[in-house]
């Protein structure tokens, strides 16, 4: 039975006879088991009967249904995806041009890189919104999920982020959304979706188009929230119960966006591996070409990567595990220098370290600094793996030239020197440091809002996670842990910052989640926990599959806490490690551990004892 029905049977009940009146009863049980309503609610009571069957309560009832949309409280029906059913949600300072609706069957996405897990064979409504700013010639579309019946959602929205520069990366991360039973949104923003490209930042004139570069920045983050919880709320005719964003890289950045201008949206941001300061970042990240052409000398890949792995034999085992990964890179005291004269295989062939080369891996590893001396932006730490910023090619006469990471490519070329066609090889350390002048002063208000200040977010009850990648080239950890240390100084210190902003970082992870060491398995969980249950995370569980084809799990410590071998039973098990240096908080907050967390501890004694062939037994 669908609410409407319900009610309109109450109403027709009111002067019943008792017979009836229990019909009236079994209605408004069976009514309630459909929503799911806890069974200690009393059904009974007489205050609450006469509530339900009152009409000065039963029609305003009537009313908000009406609101709410067309669609109706049946938990298993697939529900109307027709265009019929909605109408133009209200999006401040934005004009609603067009809706269409479609039920998509058996959808399947792809999962670049495995850092999203991918929807098989979902069923689901796809809602398309494009929308326009008055004073503006933009179209904006944001594109909205559903799962098909109220029995697959699970109450909760999810806003998404994008990648590179695209505001939006759709399928690819609705995808894993639906899977979870959310109701999702992703917005273009009124721009290309191809993350390197950024021929629409310049007009005709080779100006910047500052409402396009807008809606990137900020507006359009905000837009698709207003969109997706309308749209969800007309679909299933109740709004979202809680509200989250989930981002990672530009994602992430917008999420923090988020979280500085329009915290009150959201109940939680998961924003991972943020590109904070976006403009200092991809200006950043054009440092290891600057400096190999500084030197004179272009590393290949081969010798890169032969820095890397010297590095990761220098410093793996300062935990006491040598496993691939380096859990403290800024503790690892790497000095190449050592490796002058040695002789190396590459691309077939001999070759020999020089000097030169020694001092092209200082320069990256220390980053870029000015004339003075001054540090302008972080550099990449020993262990790292540098290639994908340091890259290069071959030209036509033999000679290795410049072979810049997309997004630095892209910004400098379009948005500070406004000249797509400029060959960026000819760029001396001189045109370096007046570009970064030139992208800081024209660009910095709209690129680089990183306030310190999240009294909003403390204010409005929303909590912000964040996880990093220790291993991240492309954004680099140290920027995320500086920003943190910021809103330290801001907030009231680490203790109160902890109550509504917690950081996490991942050794041996890459980009938002690639590479070797075990990555976070469900920080959205995570986040809906702290945010539901008030269970705020002292821990991420993380997992990877070594090169063995073992499983690897660790707990992740929360900020400044970092992960220490314990030295005893396998290096492999997260029972094996524990969290040291974390944050002083008052002794209620921390949780006891879990029995089976015990249970792992003395099963992993078990295995080193066995191993050791002592014939002790622990159980």
């Amino acid at each position: 039975m669908s609410f409407h029905q319900y009610l309109h049977l109450q109403i027709s009940l009111l002067s019943a006879s008792s017979s009836v009146f229990q019909l009236a009863l079994s209605a408004h049980a069976s009514w309630l088991e459909s929503l799911r309503v806890p069974r200690t609610v009393s059904v009974l009571k007489p205050k609450f009967l006469y509530t339900m069957l009152n009409p000065k309560y039963v029609l305003p009832f009537l009313a908000v249904q009406s609101a709410f949309g067309k669609n109706e409280l049946e938990p298993d029906a697939p529900l109307s995806c027709h265009e019929s059913a909605f109408t133009p949600p209200h999006v401040p300072g934005a004009k609603i041009i067009s809706i269409s609706a479609s039920s998509r069957h058996n959808v399947s996405t792809v999962s670049p890189g495995g850092i999203f897990p991918p929807l098989e064979d979902g069923d689901l409504c796809e809602v398309n919104i494009t929308l326009n700013h008055p004073g503006t010639d933009d179209s904006v579309l944001v594109t909205v999920w559903l799962p098909s019946t109220h029995e697959q959602w699970n109450g909760r929205f999810q806003a998404t982020g994008g990648g590179g520069f695209s505001v939006g990366l759709f399928d690819v991360i609705l995808g894993p959304a639906i899977k979870d039973g959310y109701s999702a949104s992703s917005t273009d923003g009124g721009h290309t979706t191809e993350g390197g490209d950024l021929s629409w930042t310049l007009n005709s004139d080779r100006t910047i188009n500052w409402n396009l570069l807008q809606n990137f920045a900020t507006r359009s983050l905000a837009d698709q929230v207003y969109v997706g919880k309308a749209i969800t709320t007309q679909f299933f005719g109740t709004k979202p119960h809680h509200s989250y964003w989930n981002g990672c890289s530009q994602g992430g950045r917008q999420g923090y966006v988020m979280a500085r201008k329009y915290p009150e949206l959201l109940d939680g941001i998961l924003a991972n591996a943020p590109a904070i300061g976006l403009s200092h970042l991809a200006m950043g990240d054009f440092w290891p070409q600057i400096a190999m052409k500084e030197l004179a000398t272009f590393l290949s890949n081969c010798e890169l990567e032969y820095f890397m792995g010297k590095a990761m034999e220098s410093c793996d085992w300062l935990d006491g595990v040598t496993d691939g990964v380096i859990e403290d890179p800024i503790a690892c005291d790497f000095d190449p220098l050592h490796l002058v004269g040695q002789t190396i295989h590459c691309d077939g062939a001999e070759a020999e370290i020089t000097r030169a080369m020694v001092d092209v891996v200082i320069s990256i590893t220390k980053g870029p600094y000015t004339p003075f001396g001054a540090p302008m932006w972080h550099g990449i730490l020993p262990g790292t793996d540098t290639r994908m910023l340091a890259n290069t090619t071959f030209l036509p006469n033999g000679q290795r030239s410049m072979e810049p990471f997309f997004v630095s490519e892209a910004f400098i070329k379009y948005m500070v020197l406004k000249d797509p066609s400029f060959d960026l090889s000819t760029l001396t350390m001189k045109d370096y440091f007046a570009l970064w002048s030139q992208a800081s002063y024209e660009l910095d208000w709209a690129m680089n809002d990183n306030s310190p200040d999240l009294s909003g977010l403390r204010s409005a009850g929303t909590k912000l996670l964040t996880w990093h990648g220790l291993s991240d080239p492309v954004i680099v950890f140290q920027n995320t842990v500086e920003y943190r240390k910021r809103v330290e100084l801001e907030m009231g210190g680490a203790a109160e910052v902890d109550k509504f902003y917690r950081l996490f970082l991942a050794p041996g992870v890459s980009h938002c989640g690639l590479g070797t060491g075990p990555v976070p398995k469900d920080p959205l969980a995570a986040l809906v926990d702290w945010v539901e249950n008030d269970e705020a995370p002292e821990i991420l569980d993380a997992e990877t599959t070594d090169a063995e084809g073992d499983l690897v799990t660790r707990a992740l410590c929360a900020w400044p806490g970092k992960s220490k071998y314990m030295g005893v039973a396998d290096p492999k098990r997260a029972s094996s490690w524990s969290c040291v240096g974390g944050t002083e908080r008052p002794e209620e907050e921390f949780q006891e551990a879990e029995p089976e967390r015990a249970q792992e501890i003395l099963g992993g004694l078990t295995d080193l004892f066995e191993g050791l062939g002592l014939g002790w037994s622990i159980g």
